[in-house]
């Protein structure tokens, strides 16, 4: 019966359409992790961005961020958003598939040990999807990705994010309003989860991060000690975003 199927419905990519002998996703659309050892000198301790040594700290912290500090303790992307990376992240979120955030999972994983070097979190906290998002997809990536990482660290998971019910989905909204909503994200479903923890937050893509700064600062306000992000990638439009975002979040 398999093969028969397979004959009038061939296996394809997930990500391209190309046909498949077996499988979900050819070769071709699994984005490579980047050698990371190579480069983590070369970037800063907290935002993962350039590090320039006449301007940084001697904790190898850059001088943005020494100007203004983020909402996460660390933050880390495997990928920049482009090319094959957004398309496989393009086709985890909106054809949607959860195989594929399950693999991502797997990825994050394997790029974690070489993003940290100190890993002692005691809890991971995925990033929800808005209700709308989540109404359409029926599941949440980052809570996918989330329980891998967890697995993998034998820590707990918790949802511990809820999205605001009126929140419009972020990716489809401009950045100047994806700023303005950032105090009313998310709230806390139990203080009693995150209070004294060092959470890892789980995200996607961090494209403005405001989505990231409202998950740490409702972490925080629930008493969370530190919060770092790992997120699949992050956005060139990122470093542009940060003053605005810094001043709204205080």
């Amino acid at each position: 019966m398999r093969q028969c199927l397979s004959v009038l419905l061939p296996p394809a990519c997930i990500v391209c359409d190309r046909a498949l002998k077996n499988g979900y996703l050819c070769f071709r659309c699994v984005p490579l992790t980047p050698n990371f050892s190579q480069a983590l000198h070369a970037r800063c301790a907290r935002c993962f961005g350039p590090l320039e040594s006449k301007s940084s700290s001697a904790e190898g912290i850059c001088a943005t961020c020494l100007t203004l500090p983020l909402a996460t303790d660390a933050q880390r992307f495997v990928w920049e958003y482009r090319g094959l990376a957004r398309d496989f992240i393009k086709a985890m979120k909106y054809r949607p598939s959860k195989k594929l955030a399950r693999l991502a999972g797997e990825l994050l994983t394997q790029s974690m040990s070489l993003l940290f070097t100190e890993r002692d979190w005691d809890l991971i906290v995925p990033v929800p999807s808005s209700a709308k998002t989540f109404r359409k997809r029926c599941f949440h990536p980052c809570v996918e990705m989330g329980h891998h990482v967890a697995r993998t660290l034998n820590i707990p998971l918790r949802q511990a994010l809820v999205s605001n019910p009126k929140r419009n989905p972020q990716a489809q909204l401009h950045h100047d309003a994806r700023l303005r909503g950032i105090k009313k994200l998310f709230t806390i479903r139990a203080s009693n989860h995150v209070q004294g923890k060092r959470v890892l937050l789980i995200e996607d893509v961090i494209t403005t991060g405001a989505t990231v700064t409202a998950a740490a600062e409702c972490l925080k306000a629930a008493g969370a000690t530190r919060v770092d992000v790992l997120a699949l990638a992050r956005t060139q439009v990122w470093q542009r975003f940060r003053h605005r975002v810094w001043v709204v979040s205080h």
